[in-house]
C-alpha cells in the first residue's frame, strides 16, 4: 500500500493544513491584482508590471530572508508572517471599499505582501525539511507543495467567484480569514524537527558563511542559474492568464478564477506524484526532462483555442511549474550542510526573485507581437535552455 511517511509527525500535518490556507492567500491575490490592473489599465503589459512587483521582494530580500530562516525559530517566523499577512489584507480591503482603488496603492500593497512571501517561502519549505529529514525530503516537499496548490485551487475559484459577486474588498476579506486560520494551524507547532539547526549564529554571520558557500559550491551556484532561466521564460506563463480570460475566452473575474484554480489543480497532480517518491534516484535527469517539456506545455498553450482546450494547457504548465520546484528545492538543501539549508532555500527565493524581469519581458513582448507569440517565443527559448543545460552541465545529470 501507499505511504506517506511525512504525515505521521504531527507537526508536519500542521504545516500541511497551514500550507493550504496561505497558499490560498497566494492565488486569491493573484486574482484581486490581475482583475483589479486589468480594470484599470486593459493592458496585459500592465498586468507583466503589477506581477514584477509582486516578485522583485523575492530578489531583493532573498538572500537576507534566508539568513533570518536559520536565525530564528522557523515556526516564530510562521506565526508572525501570517499575523501580518492578516493585517494587510484587511488593510488593503478597507481602502477599497473606502473607494480608494488608484494605480499607486494597488502597487504599494503588491510590494508589501510580495515582500511577505518572500520571508515566508524559505521558511515554510525549511521547516518542513526539518521535520522530515534528507530521506524524505522529495516526498515531503512534494506533499507540501500538494497542500499549497490545494489551497490555490480553492482560493482561485473561491476569490474569483467572490469578487465577481461582492467586489474586491470581500475577496481580500476571504483571504485575510485564510491567513487566520493558517497562523491557528502554526500557532499549534510544538517541534524543532529532527534535522532543525540547533546553534543559531547572528544575521550578520549567516550572511558572510552565505557568500562563501556560494563562491565555493558549484552545485549550488549552477542550480541558481538555471533556476532564474527557468523562471524568467517558464513560470512568466502566469502574465498571460488575465488576458487569457478575457480576450481569448471572454469571461470575466470567475473566468480568471478558473484558469488560476487550473493552474493550481497542474500543481496537485504535480504535488501528489512528487509525495509518493520517496528516495528520489536521478533528480538532476529527471530535472532536466522537466525542463524540455516545460518548454513544450507553454508551446502548446500559445495555441489558441476553447475553454477546455486552456484549462487542460493551464493545468499541464503548471503541472511542470510545481514539479521544477519541487526539484530545486530540494536539490539545493541537498548540495548544503545542515546548518545552511534556511540560506540554500533563501539562494532558492533569490533565484526565483529574477521573476520580474520574465513578467516585464512577456509583458512588453505581448504589446509587441501578441500573446500567442509571446508564449510560442518563450516555450522555444524555454526548450533551448533544457537543451543547452543539457550539453553544458554534465553535473547535473549526476545529481
Amino acid at each position: 500500500m501507499l505511504q506517506l511517511p511525512a504525515l505521521k509527525h504531527p507537526d508536519y500535518r500542521r504545516l500541511w493544513f497551514g500550507a493550504a490556507f496561505n497558499q490560498q492567500g497566494m492565488s486569491g491575490e493573484h486574482v484581486v491584482l490581475g482583475a483589479l490592473v486589468f480594470q484599470i489599465t486593459e493592458s496585459t503589459g500592465w498586468i507583466g508590471a503589477i506581477m514584477a512587483v509582486y516578485f522583485l521582494p523575492l530578489f531583493v530580500f532573498g538572500m537576507l530572508s534566508g539568513a533570518v530562516a536559520d536565525w530564528m525559530d522557523r515556526r516564530t517566523l510562521l506565526r508572525r508572517t501570517e499575523l501580518a499577512f492578516v493585517a494587510l489584507q484587511l488593510c488593503f480591503a478597507a481602502l477599497l471599499f473606502l473607494g480608494i482603488d488608484d494605480l499607486p496603492m494597488i502597487v504599494a500593497f503588491t510590494l508589501l505582501t510580495g515582500s511577505l512571501r518572500a520571508l515566508h517561502q524559505p521558511v515554510r519549505v525549511s521547516y518542513a525539511y526539518d521535520i522530515v529529514g534528507s530521506g524524505q525530503v522529495v516526498s515531503g516537499l512534494g506533499l507540501l507543495n500538494l497542500s499549497g496548490r490545494s489551497g490555490q485551487l480553492v482560493g482561485a475559484l473561491l476569490v474569483g467567484l467572490v469578487m465577481k459577486h461582492y467586489g474586491a474588498p470581500a475577496a481580500l476579506t476571504v483571504i485575510a480569514t485564510g491567513h487566520a486560520i493558517a497562523f491557528l494551524a502554526f500557532a499549534r507547532l510544538r517541534s524543532a524537527g529532527k534535522a532543525a539547526v540547533k546553534d543559531h549564529a547572528p544575521i550578520g554571520q549567516n550572511l558572510r558563511e552565505y557568500a562563501a558557500e556560494l563562491r565555493t559550491n558549484g552545485i549550488l551556484t549552477m542550480l541558481v542559474l538555471i533556476t532564474a532561466a527557468v523562471e524568467v521564460f517558464g513560470f512568466s506563463f502566469a502574465t498571460a492568464l488575465p488576458e487569457l480570460a478575457t480576450a481569448r475566452l471572454n469571461l470575466g473575474e470567475d473566468g480568471l478564477g478558473y484558469l488560476h484554480a487550473a493552474r493550481a489543480a497542474g500543481g496537485i497532480v504535480a504535488g501528489l506524484a512528487m509525495s509518493f517518491m520517496g528516495q528520489m534516484q536521478r533528480r538532476g535527469l529527471a530535472y532536466l526532462f522537466v525542463i524540455f517539456a516545460f518548454g513544450a506545455s507553454i508551446l502548446l498553450l500559445s495555441v489558441e483555442g476553447a475553454l477546455l482546450f486552456t484549462v487542460c494547457a493551464v493545468a499541464l504548465v503548471a503541472l511542470l511549474a510545481t514539479t521544477s520546484d519541487v526539484l530545486t528545492q530540494s536539490m539545493m538543501q541537498l548540495s548544503v550542510a545542515n546548518e545552511l539549508r534556511g540560506r540554500a532555500m533563501g539562494v532558492w527565493v533569490l533565484a526565483v526573485g529574477i521573476a520580474p524581469i520574465g513578467h516585464l519581458q512577456f509583458g512588453a513582448l505581448s504589446v509587441v507581437i501578441g500573446l500567442s507569440n509571446t508564449l510560442a517565443v518563450n516555450g522555444a527559448i524555454l526548450v533551448v535552455v533544457g537543451l543547452v543545460v543539457a550539453l553544458a552541465a554534465p553535473r547535473l545529470r549526476q545529481l
